[in-house]
């Protein structure tokens, strides 16, 4: 199975899949700079032929609609019931509002797809009972044929056992981690993985990939890259 990963801006990614579909995660794709995250680069052809979406959360960092305007009218969305504003003009029936710990099964050109949704919280401190926030991570599985391909999309998350509980019995070819910032500096609002997490995910559940997302201004990245590799706007990547 061919899978190559495109990574867009903000939290908006694609996966294509033996060049047959994509997947695609998070279209926010406004340029407005009050947003605070660095502006997706894309052309017309950038989400064709993208079958199914996953959107982790209803904010504008990560869905929006002009992230609406371009989902095509039969692709498949599965998301959290906060998007449902932005969804008004789809049709009901390629949308799944789905809760933690539920599971969706779709057949798209030929391939078995497993969608189960994985908690994600945002807030509270390291290994601590999250305080705000409720968003969708995803476990991803893909079949076709003999090939069975899982892979794991934290949206911004906080660790914790109800995160690691589902993940724990599965082989993780690829985790696709949303960072927010480089260590734990207190309890704030906006608070998503620091890279004392993501070790503690890698030591947990092992993916044989990881792909590290942060969406933040040039000047957290360079921080952050001190300590680890982040994918850039535009890069491409053979899962």
């Amino acid at each position: 199975m061919e899978l190559k990963f495109k990574f867009w801006g903000r939290m908006c990614w694609t996966i294509d899949i033996d060049k047959k579909f994509k997947i695609g995660c998070d279209p926010s794709l406004s340029i407005k700079k009050e947003l605070k995250t660095i502006a997706p680069v894309y052309d017309k052809e950038a989400f064709k032929n993208v079958k199914l979406w996953l959107i982790t959360e209803g904010e504008k960092e990560h869905f929006d609609m002009e992230g609406a305007s371009i989902i095509e009218d039969d692709a498949k969305i599965i998301t959290r019931k906060e998007s449902g504003k932005e969804l008004r003009d789809k049709k009901n029936s390629n949308i799944y509002f789905v809760d933690w710990f539920k599971k969706v099964n779709l057949e798209i050109k030929g391939y078995r797809l497993i969608i189960e949704v994985i908690p994600a919280y945002r807030g509270g401190s390291f290994l601590s009972n999250p305080t705000i926030g409720k968003m969708n991570g995803y476990l991803l599985t893909i079949i076709h044929n003999s090939e069975v391909k899982k892979i794991y999309i934290t949206g911004d998350t906080v660790y914790h056992e109800n995160v690691i509980k589902p993940l724990i019995y599965h082989v993780i070819d690829v985790m696709i981690a949303n960072i927010g910032q480089v260590k734990n500096s207190g309890w704030s609002t906006g608070k998503t993985m620091d890279l004392v997490m993501l070790n503690s995910f890698i030591r947990t559940i092992n993916p044989e990939k990881l792909i590290t997302i942060l969406s933040k201004n040039e000047a957290s990245r360079s921080e952050i890259k001190k300590y680890i590799d982040v994918i850039d706007v535009g890069q491409e990547i053979n899962l």
